[in-house]
């Protein structure tokens, strides 16, 4: 961090500022970090009220009143991230491997670089490119062993880079929650731009998922380019059935039994079937080239299912829903990633009974009779996702059977959408959308 405390730049001095901006994302100029915490330095000509106390979801805000923001920083250990910098605020930073969150706050960022309406809040002159990347609740060990982050990182700020989409540029650096640790704790950093993209989290309606299809076609095009795989979107979806599950994570207890069904589902449709068990540390190119040859894609709600993203166009997923699995909208995470794309035809299968799920003990045991309305602690949704899932493997085949001629025949994704399944109490049914 020693390069960022070099400076004499005058750009450093005036008071913190929160730009007009739109449901796509927020522009701080000059905020500062002391001691892990991010400041608003404000004096006089900042009108009251223009700073907003929330950078993020996980990040607040301390605003510092002092008599003059231009010379606030003279008798201080003062430096300064000059340029723009991509803020990124994992949304759960316990769970570093999982896709599913990164998928959630990848796509708005790409989306909000590729779409560029925050670089007209740039100074004349100025180049729209990022100089940084600040990911302010990760360590670098969080992310070892995941180089898939870093490239769908590299695929992210694409659009802000010299390169554009291409392959070929320096990504910029980035500054890890490790490095912020280690600053002196009488320093202070400033960031000349920090750009916030909104998430699912923080956009307004909570929309996730990317801008528009096309911007999704674009980040599925770069990354089938950046695993060295040719993007066909003319094509029909290949005749493969993936059962997709995570190694060590998401149990489906009688897993066997639905593989035979989906096999029975095969056979009648003239497709190959393949279960494609993986770990969160795969290469990025492997989870590209599996999802580039899958027609049908199967698996149980959890972090893998990112992948849909990757699917080739009139491709189909069937995602498994598991008992008391709905808060905050969490069971949409995925079908709002298709949707955004908008070529993937994505159905669900929802267990809506107890008998649905095995839990590993009586204690847990006691959260059967809860709501889904209710089950929104954090005690009851680990229990959820702990506990073994038990499909309905015969209403799954038949979903299969009812499904696929259309899919595979280029119904559009419209054509054959269906509600959502509810997470309502009741004997287990099927929807689909």
């Amino acid at each position: 961090m020693n390069q960022y405390f070099n400076t004499s730049d005058a750009r450093i001095a005036g008071p913190t500022r929160s730009l007009p901006t739109d449901d796509s994302y927020k522009l701080f100029v000059k905020l500062w970090l002391h001691n892990q915490k991010i400041y608003a330095v404000t004096d006089a000509s900042v009108p009251k009220g223009s700073i907003k106390h929330e950078v993020t979801q996980n990040t607040a805000m301390v605003e510092l009143p002092v008599q003059k923001a231009d010379s606030f920083y003279q008798n201080l250990k003062a430096g300064q991230v000059a340029g723009s910098t991509l803020l990124i605020d994992f949304p759960f930073p316990a769970f570093p491997d999982n896709m599913g969150h990164w998928a959630e706050v990848l796509a708005p960022a790409y989306s909000c670089l590729s779409l560029k309406r925050w670089t007209k809040h740039l100074p004349a002159g100025s180049s729209p490119r990022l100089d940084a990347i600040l990911l302010i609740n990760l360590s670098r060990e969080d992310l070892q062993g995941l180089g898939w982050v870093h490239e769908m990182l590299y695929l992210t700020v694409a659009p802000a880079m010299d390169g554009g989409g291409a392959e070929g540029w320096q990504m910029p650096p980035i500054i890890f929650m490790d490095d912020l640790d280690a600053m002196d704790r009488a320093a202070w950093l400033s960031f000349e731009r920090l750009l916030v993209p909104h998430d699912r989290y923080s956009h307004s309606q909570g929309l996730g998922g990317f801008a528009t299809p096309e911007i999704g076609t674009a980040f599925r095009r770069a990354a089938y380019a950046h695993a060295g795989i040719t993007f066909r979107d003319a094509e029909a979806a290949p005749k493969t059935i993936i059962m997709l599950t995570a190694v060590g994570g998401e149990p489906i207890a009688n897993a066997p039994e639905v593989v035979a069904a989906l096999q029975d589902a095969g056979r009648a449709l003239g497709m190959r079937v393949r279960p494609y068990s993986v770990t969160a540390g795969a290469p990025f190119a492997s989870f590209v080239g599996v999802m580039a040859r899958t027609g049908i894609l199967i698996s149980r709600h959890g972090p893998l299912l990112a992948n849909v993203m990757f699917l080739p166009p009139g491709a189909m997923v069937l995602e498994l829903l598991p008992y008391n699995w709905d808060w905050r909208g969490i069971s949409e995470i995925y079908v709002n990633l298709t949707r955004s794309i908008g070529d993937v035809h994505h159905f669900a299968w929802r267990a809506r009974h107890p008998r649905w799920a095995l839990y590993p003990s009586a204690d847990e045991e006691r959260y059967a009779d809860w709501t889904a309305e209710e089950c929104s602690s954090s005690d009851c949704l680990e229990v959820h996702a702990r506990a073994h899932m038990v499909v309905d493997s015969a209403t799954v085949q038949e979903m299969i059977m009812d499904l696929a001629p259309g899919v595979f025949r280029g119904a559009s994704v419209p054509s054959l959408a269906q509600p959502w399944p509810s997470a309502s109490h009741g004997l287990p049914v099927t929807s689909m959308l």
